[in-house]
């Protein structure tokens, strides 16, 4: 950013990084049912970023990293301006975008990120795929190499690592084919699983392959999955000429029984190449032993009642291995379907408010598990919302719109486990958030029990040469992005100020938009605390707790104000992009004994964890909550065999 703008804006902000603050007034009855909302205040014009990836590090703060930030570049002649789509992913300034948030003083932090350059190659985190290897370090694959006019990318080949000791990154090397938009899922022996991702030197074009990665050995097992038998590549869809595809950053769980599930639904771009009629899902088994390559064999899984949809969320049901899919765009990957409440030109393409639900095997399901689909289930079609797996085994569903970039929903909804219920949930609605939240969004547990909601492209943002970064931009027809000409709430003409934006969301309206205008990204944070926070009674703390647990053995923990009784459960630390969590876990803990002090607390043993392909080897918080499910604050532990 250039200094005279940074200048400008500090002056402007006048306030220095505290922790976060009350952001509305509510009644404690209120927030007892319906929770209550903070807002982080804006850091330092030298702080403020987009974030696109955030994860949450066993030191408690939440490293985002963002890469080239889906920008594109403003290009000057004299008075003449115009943007031109996308940006350098081998310009260091402009892919310079990592930071650290502290939850606790609601501090942000710039830190650097991986050079621009590597072997040779751009080296972009933007649209990367990341997980926490069972160190607690995160693992970062591919990214953008290069944008391309029309929409198209191609992926990066690089590897990178976070260490979260040392504030440090270092170079893991390349992967065989470029991955943008990939997934990475964990495994029981602390491997890492990766699937899809655009290729690097074919824009749009998927890679049809998979990778296992080997930490110890830092080697990844290639698998060419147009060549193995059974996989979606190698089977066609009925009534069709078409064979099926694993498309972008793809939503895939494991089973009790270490085979992956492959679900079909993703969070693809529009001008990807990919069928939108698949209702198949695939079990992915994969036999390893230490002196031989691995294998992996496809088996069909059973088939859905709706077709695969992109935008929408996932998650894996608390202490099980039930798998849950909420919302998302049929029909299509464009992402801008409803933009301006627009959807001529695609008549059968919708966003869904159903839930599905994969039921794991059983008397009543069979030997590959059922689906189930409820069609109306959140009562308003949803994209782009996240699922955030809270202590108590309760999901909060926040952020996304009711279009994938457009009609932004505030209200989270809460989802109470109910076996009466469909879909196994009741719902109730939560207080509004104040900043609209569209693509790019986040959303993670913290070891406070609060969420921290962040993030959010409604378009994509324009930065000048001297690292200015305009906001106030929108999509056109003629000339792709320009600058919005603003209007008030009465349309006078109104200058665009991000202070007064984020003082009242509500200030600005672009030229023929009813809805309040939503800036291309959302700088400034916000945190969440569920109801079960303002539940009466004291709550418990954990004054003594493992910093390891050992698969299958016991442990004890001491609790302060423990209630009448209570549960254990730990959560695996959350990774999230685009609209899913790919780390967040629960398992409750067998509670094996508990002895009572005089001095209001317990000591309690407890069994941890004993399937590790539910529960992969790595960081969790565990928690304590009492008998009304008020949760303690985590300690961090970690799982291993």
């Amino acid at each position: 950013m250039s200094h005279t703008w940074i200048s400008l804006l500090i002056s402007m902000l006048l306030v220095e990084v505290s922790p976060v603050i009350a952001n509305q007034s509510v009644t404690i009855v209120d927030r007892e049912i319906k929770g209550e909302w903070e807002t982080v205040p804006l850091p330092g014009a030298e702080n403020l970023m987009q974030a696109v990836h955030s994860v949450l590090l066993p030191n408690g703060k939440v490293l985002l990293a963002n890469g080239s930030s889906f920008r594109n570049t403003i290009l000057k002649d004299g008075d003449k301006v115009s943007i031109q789509e996308g940006v350098l992913s081998s310009d260091y300034a402009t892919i310079n975008n990592t930071a650290l948030f502290n939850p606790e003083t609601g501090a942000f932090q710039r830190i650097a990120s991986p050079p621009a350059i590597q072997h040779g190659e751009n080296n972009d985190l933007f649209c990367a795929g990341h997980l926490h290897l069972a160190d607690g370090n995160v693992l970062f694959i591919g990214g953008t190499d290069r944008y391309y006019p029309g929409g198209k990318f191609t992926g990066s080949r690089q590897v990178n690592l976070y260490n979260w000791r040392e504030n440090k990154w270092s170079d893991l090397g390349q992967i065989k084919e470029g991955r943008w938009y990939p997934s990475l899922i964990p495994l029981a022996d602390g491997k890492i699983a990766i699937f899809s991702g655009l290729k690097r030197l074919e824009p749009n074009q998927i890679n049809p392959s998979m990778e296992i990665y080997d930490p110890r050995q830092n080697k990844f097992a290639y698998f060419d999955l147009s060549q193995t038998p059974n996989s979606p590549f190698n089977t066609k869809l009925e009534n069709s000429d078409k064979y099926d595809s694993i498309d972008l950053y793809p939503r895939i769980f494991p089973t009790a029984d270490g085979k992956l599930l492959i679900t079909g639904d993703e969070a693809g771009i529009a001008n990807v190449l990919v069928p939108h009629i698949s209702t198949k899902t695939y079990l992915l088994s994969i036999t390893q032993s230490q002196d031989k390559a691995p294998e992996i064999s496809f088996a069909a899984g059973p088939e859905k009642t709706e077709t695969s949809k992109a935008y929408g969320t996932a998650f894996q049901a608390p202490n099980s291995e039930d798998v849950v899919l909420l919302g998302g765009l049929t029909k299509t990957n464009d992402i801008g379907f409803g933009l301006l409440n627009n959807t001529s030109g695609m008549p059968e393409a919708s966003v869904a408010s159903s839930l599905q639900r994969w039921s794991a095997p059983g008397k009543d399901t069979g030997k590959i598990g059922k689906w189930q689909t409820f069609k109306t289930f959140l009562g308003k079609s949803r994209a782009n919302q996240q699922a955030v797996i809270l202590p108590d085994k309760e999901i909060l569903v926040v952020n996304g719109g009711v279009y994938p970039e457009y009609t932004p929903v505030f209200e989270p909804q809460l989802l109470s486990p109910d076996s009466q219920a469909n879909g196994g949930y009741k719902i109730t609605a939560m207080n509004p958030a104040k900043l609209p939240r569209l693509y790019h969004n986040g959303a993670l547990l913290l070891p406070d029990a609060r969420v921290l909601v962040i993030g959010g492209n409604a378009n994509r943002a324009a930065r000048e040469e001297n690292g200015t970064v305009h906001v106030d931009t929108v999509r056109d027809k003629v000339v792709f992005n320009k600058i919005a000409k603003l209007n008030d709430m009465a349309g006078q003409p109104k200058q665009f100020s991000i202070v007064e934006y984020f003082k009242n969301p509500q200030s600005y309206y672009a030229e023929g938009d009813k809805q309040p205008f939503v800036p291309a990204e959302m700088w400034q944070a916000e945190v969440f605390s569920p109801p079960y926070l303002f539940k009466p009674g004291p709550r418990p703390e954990i004054s003594a707790a493992p910093k390891s647990l050992r698969y299958g053995q016991s442990d004890a923990i001491t609790v302060t104000h423990p209630g009448k009784s209570g549960s254990i459960v730990v959560v695996k630390l959350g990774s999230v992009t685009h609209a899913f969590d790919f780390g967040q876990r629960l398992a409750e803990l067998k509670v094996a004994a508990e002895t009572r002090g005089a001095d209001d607390s317990a000591v309690i043993k407890f069994v941890a964890p004993g399937n590790a392909n539910l529960y992969p080897p790595g960081y969790y918080m565990l928690f304590y909550l009492n008998d009304t499910g008020k949760p303690s604050h985590a300690k961090m532990v970690k799982l291993a065999t």
